[in-house]
């Protein structure tokens, strides 16, 4: 058995250096991805002996390597100032040849190798460098690199350790990532749902202001009709129309409040969809738009008619937003079969641009908006909304032709045995059209 010397009491032996570099990279923060590089190159900083240490990453966008860790140390800051800190791989060095080619690099006279960048050698005065690449899940993302203003600075065992190094790196750099993710995250949801709490109750105050001033407009129609006054019957029809959009707007603003909620309860009853949607186009439909409308005599759903009657005006709003003047828009209602199941169809077609490609992964997120958007992006998911809360699906079709094609299916209702049943037509009695004129049916 060998003795051990012993040690005085009270005190303990210094732990070797690369036991702490070892205990200090298992400590490596994950907050984020810059401190966790900083760490790293302080520890290796720490154990080798340099006069500085780089943990560069790409940048995809711009197409270079960012050293976004870096030791502490004189030569680190003049490297900073000399702004190759930034080194575009199209400028060529050791550090993007290591990324490029996934080699390692070990070099103890950088001022006679030719392949070194001239601000390596010249500005920073760099004598010795090694380098090694950075993997993150197996992915080549960076370069570890470690520079000497001294020659013949470094053994290979120092190469062999920042291998080791570089690999812990990219576990720790994955792991740094997927929280800044996560944090991002949950940011822009705690911004989104403030937003979206704010807009709720400055859309609830508005639409309160906005029934009164309605009425009072119905009221000074009336009055200058009665008069004779045909000027200002017209300029208060526009401001009418106006109100009416707006009040569209908040409606969908406060109905996609309940729909996020989980309050959206519908009211089902049975619907004739052909009846439904002709009052619904007549609120739309004007002497230099018309709309066309190819149905059956009845086509029943199950469905809340004012509920459908709001996907219903936001489908034609947008179609005649991005139809130009005189063209019209088609709507056709059918019965049809396919996945399984019987529905009730209302297929809504403009003769406009079409859809771009890049717009249709989004076209019915929140907020999304096209190239002719003029409102806040909600109608198409407010449509979509209501009526996958039915049990239906809005996709859009090929609309072989010009244009775009929107397709609103719902599940059919069948009486059982034939039996007569109440039937909801979701007329318009009682609403003014937005912009006046009947519908245009074929």
């Amino acid at each position: 058995m060998v003795d051990l010397p012993e040690t005085p009491v009270g005190e303990r032996p210094p732990e070797p250096p690369l036991f702490v570099a070892l205990t200090r990279l298992l400590a490596l923060p994950v907050t984020s991805v810059r401190e966790t590089l900083v760490e790293a190159c302080e520890v290796v900083a720490a154990v080798i002996e340099t006069d500085k240490v780089d943990a560069f990453l790409h940048d995809a966008a711009r197409d270079s390597l960012v050293a976004l860790g870096t030791n502490d140390s004189p030569m680190s800051r003049t490297q900073r100032a000399l702004g190759l800190d930034h080194m575009p791989l199209s400028n060529g060095g050791r550090a993007a040849e290591v990324f490029q080619t996934g080699k390692r690099y070990f070099c103890d006279d950088v001022q006679a190798d030719a392949g070194e960048l001239q601000g390596v050698k010249e500005g920073l005065k760099v004598q010795s460098a090694i380098a090694v690449p950075i993997e993150v899940q197996g992915k080549r993302r960076g370069v570890l690199m470690v520079t000497s203003a001294t020659r013949n600075q470094y053994r290979w065992s120092d190469l062999e350790f920042l291998a080791a190094v570089a690999h812990w790196v990219g576990v720790v750099t994955h792991r740094a990532e997927l929280v800044e993710e996560a944090t991002r995250a949950a940011a822009e949801r705690a911004r989104q749902r403030t937003a979206e709490e704010l807009v709720a109750v400055v859309a609830h105050d508005l639409r309160n202001l906005i029934t009164p001033l309605a009425g009072r407009l119905d009221v000074l129609t009336v009055r200058a009709e009665a008069e004779g006054r045909a000027a200002d019957v017209d300029e208060l029809s526009k401001a009418s129309r106006g109100v009416e959009r707006l009040a569209r707007v908040l409606t969908n603003l406060l109905s996609v409040e309940r729909i996020e909620r989980g309050m959206f309860d519908l009211r089902l009853q049975v619907v004739d969809l052909v009846e439904l949607t002709r009052s619904t186009a007549a609120l739309f439909a004007t002497d230099g738009q018309a709309i066309e409308i190819e149905a059956p005599p009845q086509v029943l759903a199950r469905a809340d008619p004012d509920a459908l009657r709001q996907a219903l005006e936001n489908l034609l709003h947008n179609a005649i937003t991005h139809s130009p003047e005189g063209a019209g828009l088609s709507l056709t209602i059918r019965r049809d079969r396919f996945d399984g199941a019987n529905w009730s169809l209302v297929r809504v077609r403009d003769f406009g641009p079409g859809i771009p490609a890049e717009l249709l992964p989004t076209l019915f997120d929140r907020f999304a908006l096209g190239p002719k958007s003029s409102g806040l992006g909600l109608g198409l998911y407010l449509a979509r909304s209501i009526v996958q809360a039915h049990g239906g699906s809005l996709v859009v079709e090929d609309a072989d032709g010009p244009g775009a094609c929107f397709r609103l299916a719902l599940p059919m209702y069948e009486p059982p045995g034939g039996e007569a049943v109440a039937v909801t037509g979701g007329g318009s009695e009682g609403r003014r059209p937005s912009d006046g004129g009947p519908a245009s049916h074929t």
